[in-house]
């Protein structure tokens, strides 16, 4: 009775909206509608019209100049929307949108609000640790009822973007609950320009936070070609195919190691971990504290990281092989680590939790010297990257100068596999290589489970990594953990790593390679080192036997950390042809990335910041229109002007960026976690080793 009552409701709402702003002819507004209606979330519309829906709502650009910060405003609007037809979760300022969830009919009437651009699916993401592709979202259970509306604070626009927070020290890992309005930084409702320290509702699993970006020094570590002394508590592989029962080797074959004897360890640069958190383990702490903050944006958590698989790839960007004796060390062993929680217990998370935790990451990025993000993880791809909301949300926080570093994905070894983000063709998309527990990359081969090829006919991935049989850090008790008893690494002095296998371990590879670049040289943009590390990789696989399923299922080739630091000529393929590298670190004049086009919400978002900027268009009579003749206020801003405006004309060092507030909209967990999760679980590949 009281589900036919909310449909009822939600018609004469629609009903209503729909006489206040007349559309027509029918034919269209269906068509409208329809376009406006992201296709995989019609079809679960479709298939249970009363079940509540995980949305995220994005609202059209303002049209005139505003002041303050309009994301904001926008964002606010989305969730009013969002209160009226649904249940809000939060406010994602970064993309002019909100998330929460509805119904088919308050979906159906949100998107007819004129403000309303698109009404994303947000899809749940998954690690990258498995063989089989990415599962396919089930519906959520029907809930006839909708859930009671929780207030959101709604920040006044003009609110300062950018608090810096100071983190609340901690002795040991301890409880986290859901995050609230704090001066540590944990995400607040509304920025305050002053944090007062007060008693900490959301402590890290940091031992001695702190806010310095620049650890102290460490002794550099010492190169260790081999694994002689590990044993395992794993049964014997069916089909054994390296000589060693692990990885410890990947730092090696990348030629990371070479390089640390130069003194480049990723001394001072600050990683962004998104994933399912990251544990105090001494080889992160020790003897410095390397972790500098940790923030939440899945379900509550009592530990530092419930699942294992954050702290795993945190290890290999940037652990230092203390517990190991120099054993199992990360590609750049003293960078500092940033812990961006987006994973829940159950191993997934939601789009919205990750584009909220990229905007925690820009509004914060100065105050930890953030550089790299690594987002070891994916979701279900969307027909194009052009409609992928996070796709959007990584293409700003690149564009704002952070070097983020993608998975591929493990639906390989089929054509057009790459998850999502992988799939946006500005990221650093990372597939994995199987080195064999060898030195040499001779031996080594493209993991069957590396995905490639994307629906826009990108070539991702850009370049592997080892991604086969890694060794890092364990959390002892976490879900992996628990899982993988047998994968559990004992060494002679009692300490215990894990090992696991994915695009989630390669891509922290390249992510510590970023951080030994920007070390040496911290002026390059993203573009100059995408342009670097994909331009100077090295051959592998010459006495192997095995071929590539596609000349571009490996990009451009294995990454090699000291070809790319040490370039100073040739040319670059794969997704920066046409890119010439020219005088080596000291003159870099490469640039990725010529020549695409952003993703729609990307567009969307930046219109006000990039207002006033001139306008150069690719071709000036593009549909008989004379383009040169139109000014930012008589442009149609839709998908042939996207298309035809050229992009790399902007001088993104001079957008109006201060025009745009981050991390100022609230987020609820509580209601974030309030409905139940897509059917994702850790176990997903306990086949694969």
């Amino acid at each position: 009775m009281r589900g036919r009552r909310l449909i009822g409701i939600s018609c004469v709402l629609a009903t209503l909206l729909l006489a206040v702003v007349p559309i027509s002819p029918t034919a269209r507004a269906e068509s409208s509608l329809q376009n406006k209606i992201d296709p995989a979330l019609q079809t679960r519309m479709q298939a249970n019209p009363l079940a509540l829906l995980p949305i995220i709502v994005e609202m059209e650009p303002a049209t005139a100049p505003t002041t303050g910060a309009p994301n904001v405003a926008r964002a606010n609007e989305a969730m009013d929307l969002l209160r009226l037809y649904g249940t809000p979760v939060a406010g994602l300022a970064l993309i002019d949108s909100a998330a929460g969830f509805a119904n088919a009919p308050g979906i159906e009437a949100i998107s007819l609000a004129p403000t309303v651009a698109y009404v994303h699916l947000d899809a749940t993401v998954a690690p990258a640790v498995t063989l089989d592709p990415l599962p396919t979202p089930t519906p959520l259970p029907t809930l006839p009822p909708l859930p009671t509306l929780t207030p959101t604070p709604t920040p006044a626009p003009t609110a300062p973007p950018t608090p810096v927070p100071t983190p609340t020290p901690v002795p040991t890992a301890s409880p986290t609950p859901v995050p609230t309005a704090s001066p540590t930084p944990v995400p607040t409702p509304s920025p305050t320009p002053t944090p007062v320290p007060t008693p900490a509702p959301t402590p890290t699993p940091v031992p001695t936070a702190s806010p310095t970006v620049e650890p102290t020094a460490t002794p550099a570590p010492t190169p260790t070609p081999e694994i002689t002394a590990a044993t395992s508590t794993e049964s014997p592989s069916p089909n054994p195919t390296a000589p060693t029962q692990g990885s410890a080797v990947y730092s090696h074959v990348v030629n990371a190691d070479q390089v640390w004897s130069q003194g480049t360890t990723g001394r001072g640069v600050t990683v962004a971990v998104l994933d399912s958190g990251v544990a105090a383990d001494p080889d992160l702490v020790e003897p410095t504290n390397r972790i500098l903050a940790s923030v939440n944006f899945a379900d509550e958590r009592l530990v530092s990281d419930p699942g294992g698989h954050g702290t795993h790839v945190a290890g290999i960007v940037a652990g230092n092989g203390g517990r190991s004796d120099g054993q199992f060390i990360g590609v750049a062993p003293e960078a500092n680590i940033v812990d961006v929680r987006v994973l829940s217990r159950t191993g997934s998370g939601r789009i919205s939790s990750v584009v909220r935790g990229i905007e925690w990451v820009l509004a914060h990025r100065t105050a930890y010297n953030i550089r790299v993000l690594n987002l070891s993880f994916g979701a279900p791809t969307p027909t194009s990257y052009r409609t992928d909301p996070m796709s959007a949300a990584i293409e700003i926080a690149w564009r704002r100068g952070l070097v983020v570093v993608v998975a591929a994905g493990n639906g390989g070894p089929g054509r057009d596999t790459v998850a999502s983000p992988g799939i946006d063709p500005y990221a650093i998309t990372v597939g994995a290589t199987d080195d064999n527990g060898t030195i040499t990359p001779r031996d080594d081969t493209l993991a069957p489970f590396s995905s490639w090829g994307s629906a826009d006919s990108n070539a991702k991935p850009d370049l592997v990594a080892p991604g086969r049989r890694i060794i890092s850090l364990r959390v002892q008790g976490s879900a992996l953990d628990l899982l993988y008893p047998d994968r559990v690494v004992v060494l002679p002095n009692g300490s215990t790593y894990l090992r696991l296998s994915g695009t989630s371990m390669a891509t922290p590879v390249v992510a510590g390679a970023v951080a030994l670049l920007l070390q040496r040289r911290p002026s390059l943009s993203p573009d100059q080192v995408k342009a670097l590390l994909v331009g100077a990789t090295q051959p592998y696989g010459q006495d192997s036997g095995v071929s590539l399923p596609d000349p571009i299922a490996d990009g451009s080739g294995l990454l090699d950390v000291r070809g790319a630091i040490q370039s100073d000529a040739g040319t670059s393929s794969g997704s920066v042809a046409n890119t010439v590298l020219a005088n080596g670190l000291d003159g870099v004049q490469a640039r990725a990335n010529r020549g695409l086009r952003p993703a729609d919400a990307f567009a969307r978002a930046l219109l006000p910041a990039l207002r006033g900027l001139p306008l150069r268009w690719k071709d000036p009579t593009l549909g008989g229109i004379l383009w040169g003749s139109l000014t930012w206020d008589s442009v149609a801003w839709d998908s042939v002007a996207w298309d035809n405006f050229e992009w790399d004309s902007v001088a993104w060092d001079s957008v109006a960026w201060d025009s745009v507030a981050w991390d100022s909209v609230a987020w609820d967990s509580v209601a974030w976690d309030s409905v139940a999760w897509d059917s994702i679980a850790w176990d997903s590949s306990s086949h694969w080793d």
